[in-house]
């Protein structure tokens, strides 16, 4: 009798398990995007190309940086970016040992499609309360050897180190993928977010696999 309810006990902490992961799950997957005008969805760029400047596209543009209407993923425009390096970025206030993660889509343009070492790169960058650089992170996307006008998901993620106040989410195109040739063409960017992991995700997650390792093991015991 004293191991049947045993186990029942073990069997009921491994649901409770279960439904504490199923209750902080859908944080993780929804967490909030911090990232303003994610799509390049304005200003208009129905005359032509928009350069990308502060306040009036929500990003910091440098090198080449434009909003345009020639390609794009999701809406009508795309963010485009050339150059050694060019691209854009927004800023936000971080802590140390804060998980943040960085998405978006990139192309491969056929109309002005990258060449030789030229490539798309999502990165994310983090800084002192000086505004210098501690370090940084980057994944790239596509480049001249992929196949053009196909969206390609891209993603990046890390921990925040310490003296960080500033997550830094770039959006770049470069000559840095080590393919032969002559840097050349742009990187097209569209539907990009920019968020903080939350904490609980990884404690539900812990919590599951121990009641269901509890519940294997009473039943071997059984």
């Amino acid at each position: 009798m004293t191991r049947g309810i045993y186990r029942s006990g073990i069997v009921q902490c491994g649901v409770v398990a279960v439904a504490l992961l199923l209750a902080v799950a859908p944080r993780a997957a929804h967490a909030a995007n911090v990232l303003a005008n994610p799509g390049f969805e304005t200003p208009s760029a129905a005359a032509g190309d928009v350069a990308i400047t502060p306040g009036a596209t929500s990003w910091n543009g440098f090198g080449g940086a434009f909003i345009t209407t020639s390609t794009h993923n999701g809406g009508a425009q795309a963010g485009k970016a050339f150059g050694n390096p060019g691209g854009m970025f927004q800023d936000f206030a971080a802590s140390p040992g804060q998980l943040w993660q960085g998405t978006v889509f990139a192309e491969n343009f056929a109309n002005d499609a990258l060449a030789g070492p030229q490539g798309a790169f999502i990165n994310i960058e983090w800084h002192d309360a000086t505004g210098a650089q501690i370090s940084f992170l980057s994944t790239p996307i596509v480049n001249s050897a992929s196949p053009t006008n196909v969206w390609t998901p891209g993603a990046v993620q890390g921990i925040a180190p310490a003296g960080t106040t500033t997550a830094r989410l770039v959006l770049l195109s470069g000559p840095f993928t080590g393919l032969p040739g002559t840097a050349g063409g742009a990187a097209f960017f569209d539907d990009a977010t920019f968020q903080v992991v939350p904490e609980p995700a990884t404690g539900g997650f812990v919590l599951l696999v121990g009641g269901l390792t509890l519940v294997r093991r009473r039943r071997q015991i059984a």
